[in-house]
């Protein structure tokens, strides 16, 4: 047994396959686990048979708990965030302006230094 096997566990597959019915064919939808996708696809394959695996895409339980834990805001909480991504933007813009005045003087001052008028001998 490798340690792999026992701290990865299985990983969810969602895969799309082609089954026969009575008049033809049909898609349907079906989980497997599995090490990794190449697995998967090759489980599938076994199942459903080569040409009948149209796609398999990981499963993101994640994304649904992430989505299960984002609060919705009131139209008063929606406002205050506003106000506070505003506020943030303008004291960035305030840095880059601070930034751009401080450059432009020592721009100044370099060139006041390389003017050779101002140079002694």
């Amino acid at each position: 047994m490798r340690i792999d096997e026992i701290t990865d566990g299985l990983q969810t597959f969602i895969a799309t396959v082609r089954v026969a019915n009575g008049s033809g064919f049909t898609a349907a939808k079906t989980a497997v686990h599995a090490d990794g996708l190449m697995q998967a696809r090759a489980i599938l394959i076994r199942i459903f048979g080569d040409g009948n695996v149209l796609a398999v895409v990981e499963a993101q339980q994640q994304m649904t708990e992430i989505e299960e834990g984002t609060k919705t805001l009131s139209a008063s909480e929606l406002r205050v965030k506003s106000l506070a991504d505003k506020a943030m933007k303008l004291k960035d813009q305030k840095k880059q302006e601070v930034a751009r005045q401080s450059l432009a003087k020592a721009q100044q001052r370099m060139a006041k230094a390389n003017n050779p008028k101002h140079a002694s001998f």
